[in-house]
């Protein structure tokens, strides 16, 4: 009997994508056959073939390949510091603005959070505030 690959192990599979961390293992289809030998509980791992029908995981590691690509252009692209001092003031700076876009961004989710509960009272659904906008074609 064939075995399957059910869609919860599929889920894990590709969380274990996005979790990859590059810099440790290098990102290929042989160490994701390894890994994914773990989630299913095989003896033998399963073929990159195998996982490359499941259309989701074959997404998930080409998304995880390109987020890859796109922060090694970026570390090319990034200025040296000249000296170390620099680059420690660019270190603290970098954490500052990341902190205060954490504050920002909670504060945000706390302003979502009570828009959804006044719409609820109003009567409608969460699903019913997620839709898309109109564009400007479409009659409002």
């Amino acid at each position: 009997m064939p075995k399957v690959i059910t869609d919860k192990q599929t889920r894990e599979i590709c969380r274990m994508i996005h979790a990859w961390d590059c810099k440790q293992h290098k990102l290929d289809w042989n160490t994701i056959c390894l890994g994914a030998q773990e989630i299913l509980h095989w003896p033998a791992p399963p073929t990159r073939q195998a996982l490359n029908k499941k259309p989701t995981i074959k997404l998930a590691y080409q998304a995880r390949k390109e987020v890859v690509r796109r922060e090694l252009e970026q570390a090319a692209r990034l200025p040296r510091p000249k000296t170390i001092k620099e680059g420690a003031e660019r270190i603290l700076r970098l954490e500052n603005e990341i902190e205060h876009l954490k504050t920002l961004n909670s504060k945000l989710a706390e302003i979502f959070n009570i828009i959804v509960y006044n719409a609820s009272l109003a009567g409608l659904k969460k699903h019913d505030l997620m839709k898309p906008m109109p564009t400007t074609k479409e009659p409002l």
